[in-house]
């Protein structure tokens, strides 16, 4: 059976650059009250634009990268067609407002690509808009994969596909498509048809869902097969959806749409079951569970010295802080500590373990012979000064180390509580470990 692989969760929430909208609207009450929703709902920045000779003017300048565009289609027969050619002139994704909803209406914006349209007037169609940005943003660090034997349909379902700012890899039949998933592992989706050479669709479903689960990669399967067991089978094998062929493109985008925002619900809900609500590191669960995989792991490995380092960490004198300060100052300080360690640990499981008690893994070698750099984030919380209420306050930690790996992660636990106990019981503020004496005594001096 292939290895199962695990896809690596990142917690860190960098602050998001402002999405750039330019709403090219005459109506001038309607697009202040749009700008308004998107910019109160949204970390985005939108420009509003009256006439198309302004957008035009705006867009040659170059001076604004313009993520998307909004604007409205009066009629068939009117001159806003004209607008969205412009705007797909400089190659900007369009979301139209329309007034009335008709086939004729819906062909014509099809063929010229647009992004979406949404019925002006109806109660939430503000609420669409800001929601489908939100989508369209999402869609631009989405790496999704379109598997097929035909050169015209791979090219219909990307080009649909990166006009909805997914980044598309293609791929001509199932082993190929194995391939790229080895050297594209973040791929989110994959699109695969069924009648391949070589590997088809089914088979290839099954052999993904042995490596990924489907929380961690959505497949969905297609096919023009008129078998109706065809469905039931891909199903089966693993895929998260399937659609027969012929298939309308907005039905298609429509259920990518729920399997992503459904993947993304479950990944919400994770995080939350994974997550501290405080300090929003890792909490216990989380730490023992994985931790304990990851001794697995390096144990059956093939390396001559693997490794593998426990630390546990205390803050000093809590007790004292929110004694003197109260239990709300007492979180601040929680958060700061965890702050730091997130900036020091950032590649390793870092976890809360209860109380002011924290714990890190990590299998990074250097501290194989040293703790220099766990000494540099000791130094770094003993330096820092907090601003709390009008005082100063600045706190210390004390730190257990043990790179001997044990049969499992609570025998490392215990080992480095036990160091951590001795840091304690000599002073505080210092690191106690599996090292020589030594050394344990030149960072005693620091």
């Amino acid at each position: 059976m292939p290895k199962r692989n695990t896809r690596k969760v990142t917690r860190s929430d960098l602050a998001q650059a402002k999405i750039k909208v330019l709403l090219l609207e005459s109506d001038s009450n309607y697009a202040l009250s749009l700008k308004q929703m998107i910019e109160s709902n949204l970390q985005a920045e939108v420009t509003i634009v009256r006439t198309a000779d302004v957008a035009r003017r705006l867009l040659q300048k170059g001076l604004n990268q313009f993520f998307l565009s909004i604007t409205s289609v009066l009629s068939v027969d009117s001159s806003a067609f004209e607008k969205i050619d412009l705007l797909g002139e400089f190659n900007l994704p369009v979301i139209a407002i329309v007034h009335e909803y008709e086939d004729e209406m819906r062909d014509q914006l099809i063929k010229r690509h647009v992004i979406d349209y949404v019925l002006k007037g109806n109660k939430f169609d503000s609420r669409y808009i800001c929601d489908l940005i939100s989508r369209i943003h999402k869609n631009s660090s989405i790496k999704v994969l379109v598997v097929d034997d035909s050169k015209v349909s791979r090219f219909v379902v990307a080009r649909e596909l990166t006009l909805q700012k997914f980044q598309v890899q293609q791929a001509n039949n199932g082993i190929e498509a194995l391939e790229i998933l080895k050297k594209y592992p973040d791929i989110k989706l994959v699109l695969v048809d069924n009648q391949m050479p070589q590997m088809d669709g089914y088979t290839f479903t099954s052999q993904v869902r042995e490596m990924y689960s489907k929380d961690e990669l959505l497949i969905i399967g297609i096919s023009g097969s008129a078998d109706p067991r065809l469905a039931v089978k891909f199903l089966k094998a693993g895929a998260n959806d399937f659609i027969a062929k012929p298939f309308n493109y907005e039905m298609l985008l429509c259920r990518i749409t729920q399997n992503l925002d459904m993947l993304d619900a479950i990944n919400v809900a994770k995080k939350l079951s994974n997550t501290d609500f405080l300090s929003g590191l890792y909490n216990r669960r989380y730490f023992f569970e994985h931790g304990n995989k990851l001794i697995e792991s390096v144990k059956n490995s093939t390396d001559l010295q693997p490794t593998i380092t426990v630390m546990m960490m205390d803050i000093d004198f809590f007790k004292k802080i929110n004694d003197r300060f109260g239990h709300d100052v007492g979180d601040e300080v929680i958060k700061n500590f965890a702050n730091s360690l997130k900036n020091y640990f950032a590649d390793d499981i870092v976890a809360r373990i209860g109380g002011e008690e924290f714990a890190v893994i990590s299998q990074s070698s250097q501290y194989s012979d040293n703790f220099d750099y766990i000494n540099q984030f000791r130094l770094a919380v003993a330096n820092q000064t907090m601003e709390i209420e009008h005082e100063k306050l600045r706190y210390t930690c004390s730190i257990g180390v043990t790179t001997i790996l044990g049969a499992d992660l609570d025998e490392m636990i215990a080992q480095a509580d036990k160091y951590l106990y001795q840091a304690k019981h000599a002073g505080r503020n210092q690191i106690a470990g599996n090292l020589t004496q030594s050394y344990l005594t030149e960072i005693k001096a620091t």
